[in-house]
């Protein structure tokens, strides 16, 4: 008999963000070892592709403090852990309602119960007088998280890097000297190593000889507007600026009218491109770009090493440990950065192959699945 496993994620493919692609990789590859996956996840869209496992949906909508009662949905998810037979538990990321909501039941579960980390926000402090105003409210939370490094039976981390803004797991689980934990990456999307037959350049019709990429979702916090605002400070020959996400919304307006007059000649902006038109932006490239205020471990990242694409990127999270670019803190150094890169082949070429080799080797999927089916194995043996 295949052993049962239970993947909890707040969302799931084909939800585009980090966490959701992320669960979907995670259930598929233990799926394709034999394993018998129920995917627990909020209800999907009605043009959600079918799944070769099975899916429970909870709509459930949490609000992390809340004096109100438990409603219905919350109380049925909880049952649904406490009646299951599965032996192993997967719980995709703190402060979700998957995790928050499996806490009290943490010694009537009766699988083994993991908690798989993307990081977390109760340290994040974020530019501006909101985000100080969100690390004050979030104090409580903090003073109280390494009671939850108590509770599930084993916790994953994506690095061992004990980053005080967004790791704050990895911090505290090194000052209590836990055990039970493993690090395993996230890895880059299948196949980006080939390059696509679609021309991106032409296609969109990008003439100069060097573009610059960045592919986030347009919210503030990614930074975009930074880069459009550097880019037009550097006054670069012959290069373009990227910008591509999920849709368009009033950040996006804000980012189009600082683009200016160079908006669609030399800064694009794109959304809901397909996924081979995005991994032809990602292998027309000469370098990826992020000024991202917060992240832990960026797909985005992962998928530029897969492609061969050197990457310039903030210091944030545990991207100082990836292969294959450089981090910046300053506007100043991205800007040495990029115009380095730029001029020199040679050093984008070694940071493209360190990249590739960093892919072949431990970010890729079929590596970190066969990592959590040997976790699997010792947690039940």
């Amino acid at each position: 008999m295949s052993l049962k496993i239970v993947i909890a994620s707040f969302d799931f493919y084909p939800a585009q963000h980090g966490i959701a692609q992320v669960a979907f990789q995670h259930a598929f590859g233990l799926h394709q070892l034999g394993y018998d996956v129920t995917v627990i996840t909020h209800p999907l869209p009605q043009q959600a592709p079918k799944f070769p496992f099975k899916l429970v949906y909870f709509p459930i909508h949490y609000r992390g403090f809340s004096l109100r009662p438990k409603t219905e949905e919350e109380k049925d998810y909880q049952t649904y852990l406490l009646e299951s037979n599965a032996h192993i538990f997967f719980f995709h990321c703190w402060e979700t309602w998957v995790s928050e909501l499996a806490l009290p039941l943490w010694q009537h579960i009766r699988g083994k119960t993991v908690l798989v980390s993307h990081g977390t926000t109760l340290n994040l402090l974020l530019p501006g007088i909101k985000g100080w105003i969100r690390w004050l409210l979030n104090r409580p939370l903090a003073w109280r998280f390494p009671e939850k490094l108590k509770k599930f039976d084993h916790y994953v981390f994506l690095s061992s890097k004990p980053d005080s803004f967004r790791m704050t797991d990895v911090v505290w689980s090194k000052r209590l000297s836990l055990p039970n934990f493993s690090v395993i990456p996230n890895a880059a999307q299948p196949d980006f190593d080939i390059p696509t037959s679609l021309n991106f350049k032409k296609h969109y019709g990008i003439s100069t000889s060097n573009m610059l990429l960045c592919v986030s979702n347009f919210i503030k916090s990614k930074g975009q507007h930074q880069l459009i605002k550097w880019f037009l400070e550097m006054n670069l020959e012959d290069t373009a600026l990227i910008l591509i996400g999920s849709h368009v919304n009033l950040y996006t307006e804000k980012l189009k009218k600082l683009a200016s007059t160079k908006l669609n000649k030399t800064i694009f902006i794109f959304d809901k491109l397909s996924q081979s038109h995005i991994k032809a932006a990602y292998h027309a490239s000469t370098l990826f770009v992020s000024a991202t205020f917060t992240e832990v471990q960026p797909l985005v990242l992962l998928d530029s090493m897969a492609a061969g694409v050197p990457f310039v990127c903030r210091d944030v999270g545990a991207v100082s440990e990836l292969a294959g670019g450089m981090c910046f803190r300053t506007s100043e150094q991205f800007k040495k950065q990029v115009f380095f890169l730029l001029q020199h082949s040679q050093e984008r070429m070694q940071l493209s192959e360190a990249g590739k080799k960093a892919f072949y080797s431990n970010y890729n999927w079929q590596k970190v699945i066969k990592t959590y089916d040997e976790l699997i194995k010792k947690l039940v043996s």
